[in-house]
């Protein structure tokens, strides 16, 4: 039961804000959208859609595991993989653990970073592709409650150091802010900014530590540096879901400001001051939204059985997966501007999961995962995960 609940948790951790469900698989084939293929979904803003995709290349298994961040070179992606440890003389069965792994384009094979009986989770790669962040997180003996700390490693696997305290279970989505700045909240409602090289030389590389009013167990976090606002999703207790607030990161014990109750997820452009997120809506769908920082207004993009989006590296485009309903497990793919329009379907019936598509840094290449379930019986069903790839072009009629 404890390896079932482990698998479990460690797949939640990779799930949990990617607004897709892994279970009760209903059986489909996923299409690419080729360059003459239209559907009546595809079709839904005719009038409003200038723009084309050309679907040049696609590699619908690139590598498995859960695809996490690309190196800024484009040299690699960093994904998740699942391993067995090594047998043991007693003759337990192997236990199954989450480690990071990095996939090689030059060679296209996987390369095993550092191996840990401990699941890892959630990595990005430093800006100077020097090393990668990533949690860190095991069971609390016999009991079913989890604890994740925060920590960088080198890619030689030669030197690892904690990023966050050892006192502290941190939130699963954290950030890069710069070179060598981090920030991540943890479940007593701080919000930490962390200074990785201080961590070479002192056991604490905080630089600063926020304490806000209110206490708020936080669960997601980015930051908009250059006018200090940190953006979270923080677990609201009485309803049993996530709220999006802001924070200015202006004093020591700053006020969280509630932007919307209910959010599955969340999107920062720092390059266009812009927040996307997805809220209930009507029934059982979902709305997106986005968000002006600078002149707080927002705009509904889409209203549906919203999934997985995020921008794109330069803010001015939004990709996004949605389901056709909500019992359906497979999702289609889709771009647009960030008012809305120009949608253009990419990809068909595919099983989207986790929390990130990954954008290629000089490529229109978009990496994302997509799940399978083996078909066991119910006790023993499996989860396996890999990277799909597309490659496109886009022309304006």
């Amino acid at each position: 039961m404890k390896k079932t609940f482990t698998l479990f948790f460690t797949v939640l951790i990779a799930l949990v804000f990617s607004g897709c469900a892994p279970f009760f698989i209903r059986n489909g084939e996923p299409v690419i959208i080729s360059n003459s293929q239209r559907t009546e979904d595809n079709m839904r803003n005719k009038t409003t859609n200038n723009a084309s995709i050309t679907i040049d290349s696609i590699n619908s298994r690139l590598t498995d595991g859960i695809i996490y961040d690309i190196s800024r070179d484009g040299d690699y992606l960093l994904v998740g993989t699942q391993i067995e440890s090594p047998p043991n003389e007693s003759g337990d069965p192997a236990e199954i653990f989450y480690n990071l792994s990095t996939y090689d384009f030059q060679t296209n094979q996987p390369n095993p970073l550092l191996y840990s009986n401990k699941n890892q989770a959630n990595g990005l790669i430093d800006f100077k592709n020097k090393g990668y962040y990533y949690l860190e997180f095991n069971q609390e003996g016999n009991t079913q409650e989890f604890s994740a700390r925060l920590l960088w490693s080198d890619l030689e696997g030669d030197t690892t150091k904690n990023i966050s305290s050892s006192s502290e279970s941190i939130s699963p989505g954290f950030s890069m802010i710069n070179d060598d700045l981090v920030i991540y909240g943890n479940q007593q409602g701080e919000i930490k900014l962390v200074n990785h090289q201080r961590t070479l030389f002192n056991p604490d590389g905080t630089s600063h530590a926020y304490k806000m009013t209110k206490r708020l167990p936080i669960a997601r976090i980015d930051f908009l540096e250059k006018h200090d606002i940190a953006f979270f999703m923080a677990y609201n207790q009485d309803n049993r879901s996530y709220d999006l607030y802001y924070v200015y990161l202006t004093k020591e014990n700053p006020e969280p400001v509630l932007i919307q109750k209910n959010v599955y997820h969340f999107d920062l452009s720092n390059q266009k001051n812009s927040l996307l997120y997805s809220t209930a809506g009507e029934k059982d769908t979902q709305k997106l939204v986005r968000l002006d920082i600078l002149n707080n207004t927002r705009t509904t993009l889409r209203e549906g059985y919203i999934g997985l989006f995020s921008f794109n590296r330069t803010g001015d485009k939004i990709i996004y997966s949605e389901k056709s309903d909500s019992a359906s497990n497979s999702q289609n793919l889709w771009f647009m501007d960030v008012d809305g329009n120009s949608q253009t379907q990419l990809a068909s019936n595919l099983n989207i999961t986790g929390d990130r598509i990954v954008f290629h840094p000089y490529k229109t290449t978009v990496y994302f995962t997509v799940f399978t379930l083996s078909e066991e019986n119910s006790d023993n069903r499996r989860i396996s995960y890999s990277v799909y790839m597309i490659d496109y072009s886009t022309s304006t009629d």
